[in-house]
């Protein structure tokens, strides 16, 4: 890799950031806005004040492309001659250069992933908050060694390696000095954390020396995968304080023959296994998941296998996605590619199933205690954040009960949960310590 030089600026300029993707394309691209912030370059919402646009793309599946692509037009068409335009990310790692320079003659430069590494010799432990200043992704590794065969991550990303204990550590602390109130560990697959330095159990190590570390927070835990989630660490969640039981588990299917065809390595009755595991311990410990419908070869009958186990599993929120055929992929050559229009209906009967199956989950919460993260103040006037069981961006959100006037964005407080709808919860505060 070329290692560029971020020359200071004598005047200040402005950079326009467009972050696309996943939470680790958006820790990636914050410490990217770090060194630039160092730098002396300033942020701007105004494309009109900017001299730089930077667009750090995703490009995992073909509606990524498309969105990435779409925001590189459009700030193509705005730029001026002094203007400069850059992309970075996945899409300039999955396609050649040259191709794109072709497709994209208004884009100046092209980074890959985790464009930091362009201009600085060691990763960053401190980055730009750019979506909340009370929450933040914490990634602890980067590529995935998995082989799908529907995935393109392995491709753009490369394999799977650990990043070290102590910058992970470091990089935590600094957040929790900045006053953010929950850190998110994320990573195609947290639950390898440490594997490829030979290290076991190295991911419980590190969620105890964050743990330790001096400050009021929370820790949530994002990309389990049910290969490696052994019980030691179902166990180390429910036991290592300031981690909440959140549980996201991307099953993808739950039919033998589906999971087969994706490379997925396991079978629903190791599916059913591990959430049992996890409601031994806790009968209300949140279970999240995503999964694929629309597979080539996915008939009636194992679709019907899916609804049939996402009644029995009884997951609390749930992310469901068609199928696309992403050009490379061993899935994109299958036979009996399932119509687009079927797809979609698959796709909407999930939705119906689950949101009667959150809907009764919540109400399960009513009456009782949890903590919620408050992040702001709706158009209402009522605070509103993220209980427990509430991941940013993908479920639902806690309302607090008006009239309480000495609550703050950022202040995590004991709650008693008075009502549940079909994904969001409503609470009165408890504890106003904050």
């Amino acid at each position: 890799m070329k290692r560029m030089k971020l020359v200071r600026s004598k005047t200040s300029k402005k950079v326009y950031p467009v972050s696309l993707g996943c939470p680790k394309n958006k820790s990636d691209f914050e410490k990217l806005l770090f060194l630039l912030n160092q730098k002396g370059y300033e942020f701007t919402l105004d494309p009109g004040e900017a001299d730089l646009f930077w667009v750090n793309t995703c490009a995992f599946i073909q509606p990524a492309v498309n969105e990435a692509l779409e925001h590189i037009f459009e700030l193509g068409e705005l730029k001026t001659p002094h203007q400069k335009l850059i992309v970075s990310g996945c899409l300039p790692a999955r396609y050649a250069i040259e191709d794109l320079k072709k497709l994209l003659p208004e884009v100046d430069e092209f980074y890959g992933i985790e464009p930091f590494r362009y201009f600085a010799k060691e990763e960053p432990s401190d980055k730009v908050l750019s979506e909340s200043p009370f929450y933040s992704y914490l990634k602890i590794s980067e590529g995935c060694s998995h082989r799908c065969s529907y995935c393109t991550i392995p491709k753009i990303r490369g394999p799977f390696r650990s990043k070290p204990l102590e910058l992970v550590l470091k990089e935590a602390e600094n957040l929790l000095k900045k006053g953010v109130r929950e850190l998110i560990i994320v990573g195609q697959d947290i639950t390898l954390y440490g594997r490829d330095l030979k290290e076991s159990n190295l991911l419980i190590k590190l969620l105890k020396k964050i743990s330790s570390l001096p400050f009021h927070f929370r820790i949530r835990l994002l990309y389990l995968h049910l290969l490696h989630l052994s019980d030691e660490l179902i166990e180390a969640i429910f036991e290592i304080p300031k981690v909440v039981p959140y549980f996201e588990i991307p099953i993808q299917h739950a039919d033998s023959e589906i999971l087969k065809k994706m490379h997925r390595g396991y079978t629903p009755e190791r599916i059913l296994k591990i959430i049992e595991k996890v409601r031994s311990f806790n009968s209300m410990a949140t279970l999240r998941t995503s999964i694929i419908v629309g597979f080539p070869g996915e008939k009636e009958k194992h679709f019907l296998n899916l609804i049939t186990f996402l009644k029995e599993a009884q997951f609390d929120y749930l992310g469901v996605f068609p199928f696309y055929p992403e050009e490379g992929t061993p899935a994109e050559a299958l036979p009996e590619q399932v119509p687009s229009k079927e797809k979609k209906r698959r796709v909407k009967e999930v939705l119906k199933v689950q949101k009667e199956i959150t809907k009764k989950r919540l109400n399960l919460r009513v009456g009782q205690r949890d903590e919620v993260l408050i992040l702001g103040e709706d158009i209402k006037g009522r605070l509103f954040g993220l209980s427990t069981l509430q991941a940013p961006e993908i479920d639902g959100l806690t309302f607090l009960k008006r009239g309480i006037n000495n609550l703050l964005p950022g202040n995590l407080v004991k709650v008693k949960i008075l009502k549940s709808g079909a994904y969001d919860l409503w609470a009165e505060p408890l504890d106003l310590r904050g």
